[in-house]
């Protein structure tokens, strides 16, 4: 059962599969965490320290020589068991996964492929962006008036201004 490269593609091909076989065809979903228990964590640091004694640093592979954080995945599965066909795609990235999850929803409650935008022509496509036409300006100007009105000018004028608000001595 092999993974399509792209949600894209998952997309298309399980709204295709959907539109063909809508009464068998299922969704399912799969979330894998690793985790290790306590027993198994301390083996495998006493095996890497032991390992590390017999070689130098230097010849370490990079993977030991770093802990790193195990990755959850998740796992999207549609599938139609009268004709055998399986689509999968297997995901680790948070805002791919809300994407998925909502268009799937959609597309299993009866949504058609055109309302989801899943196979627009503007998707991933070159666009040819062209200048917009010249604006022609048929509005009259009003005439600046360079007196000061009320209220105005007080503050910059070297004088004093308004007092700010705030905390007076108490």
């Amino acid at each position: 059962m092999p993974y399509l490269p792209t949600s894209q593609a998952f997309l298309e091909q399980s709204a295709q599969l959907l539109e063909a076989y809508p009464d068998t065809t299922r969704i399912t979903t799969k979330y894998h965490f690793p985790t290790e228990t306590p027993g198994a964590r301390a083996k495998r640091s006493k095996s890497q320290a032991k390992k590390a004694t017999t070689s130098s640093p230097d010849t370490q592979p990079a993977s030991t020589q770093t802990q790193s954080a195990p990755v959850a995945a998740l796992t999207l599965k549609t599938y139609n068991p009268t004709t055998g066909i399986v689509l999968q795609y297997q995901t680790n990235k948070i805002a791919e996964v809300s994407r998925l999850i909502t268009s799937l929803g959609k597309l299993a409650a009866g949504a058609d492929v055109a309302s989801l935008g899943l196979s627009g022509a503007g998707v991933g496509g070159d666009v040819e962006m062209v200048d917009a036409p010249p604006v022609e300006e048929n509005v009259a100007t009003a005439p600046v008036v360079s007196g000061k009105g009320q209220g105005q000018g007080q503050q910059g004028q070297g004088g004093k201004g308004k007092k700010k608000g705030g905390k007076g001595k108490r």
